[in-house]
């Protein structure tokens, strides 16, 4: 038996997808793996997709299964749920794929089932959805062991390609305790040491800049900007999302649907692009090669150390 375990979204419209949805959780458990999809959690009193977007980011790997319907429509953006969920895994960067029935097994299907199971009404906006599926990963199904092959196929070469896939693993499988606990004291004394280091030293410059003169820039730029009193702020409450590298748009969403702001969508994603701007100029941060995410400069991740040893 396999030591990890992956966590896979299953997204599709879902009256006309049923037995393809059962298909799909039958090939990702007798793979070895956890299916997770909307059906199977109660309803609560978050927004649909709220709840969504947690599931999806708790997720290791998004599978599409994309039929001949658009589906439900979320009135804010015109789009459909499903449509919303492919896009926000693509915003993540998540290992996604996608199934999606032949044009032959669609005809079929329309013949014994009806045309409840082919878009009547938002074909326009079905085709685009499926031009942007077919950009990444695909495969195409005519029946339901199709789609098994194409799960158990495409989970095998996502365990073995990409190892970055946290999954779940048994207790009885996992790291050695006494290796781990050395490891973490080990590190947690580098960390202590690094941190006065820094703390101690009066020399050091972030950007060009002492750090008391970089903290009333920061402090003194963007006032009353709707999400925190300043850009200084700004760093102390998102500095662990840029330790490890953030998307924008999940940058966005994050602070949109947990800070609740008093502003749209559109003028939240104009301001937060004017702090990054502004941080990106100060030399605080930067994005990758494929400028996608966004991280700490060496002088910014050093900047933030401080400030935390500072609030010990």
């Amino acid at each position: 038996m396999k030591d990890k375990k992956l966590q896979v979204f299953v997204s599709s419209t879902f009256i006309d997808m049923k037995e393809e949805r059962q298909a799909a959780v039958e090939a990702i458990l007798s793979s070895g793996n956890i299916p997770a999809g909307m059906e199977l959690f109660a309803a609560g009193d978050e927004s649909q997709m709220t709840v969504i977007k947690r599931w999806i980011d708790e997720s290791d790997v998004y599978l599409l299964i994309l039929g001949g319907r658009y589906g439900s429509i979320e009135k804010n953006t015109g789009k459909s749920y499903t449509h919303l969920e492919y896009e926000y895994a693509l915003s993540l960067n998540k290992p996604l794929f996608a199934i999606v029935i032949n044009k032959n097994a669609l005809e079929k299907k329309v013949k014994e089932k009806g045309t409840d199971v082919i878009e009547q009404e938002n074909a326009k906006e079905l085709n685009a959805f499926k031009d942007l599926v077919l950009q990444n990963l695909v495969k195409f199904y005519d029946d339901k062991k199709d789609i098994k092959i194409a799960i158990h196929e495409t989970l095998s070469d996502f365990t073995y390609s990409k190892k970055e896939l946290i999954g779940w693993i048994r207790g009885n499988n996992s790291v050695n305790a006494a290796q781990l606990a050395e490891e973490i004291a080990r590190l947690t004394k580098e960390n202590s040491e690094l941190r006065s280091q820094v703390l101690n030293n009066s020399n050091v410059l972030y950007a060009n800049l002492t750090f008391e003169e970089l903290k009333m820039l920061l402090e003194k730029s963007l006032p009353s900007n709707g999400i925190n009193d300043n850009m200084f702020e700004f760093i102390i409450e998102f500095g662990n999302e840029f330790v490890r590298g953030i998307t924008f748009q999940k940058l966005v969403d994050r602070i949109f649907y947990q800070k609740l702001v008093n502003m749209t969508l559109t003028l939240l994603s104009d301001k937060i692009d004017e702090i990054i701007y502004q941080l990106i100029t100060f030399k605080i941060l930067s994005k990758d090669s494929n400028n996608k995410e966004i991280f700490f400069t060496e002088d910014g991740h050093n900047f933030y150390l401080k400030v935390l040893s500072l609030e010990k």
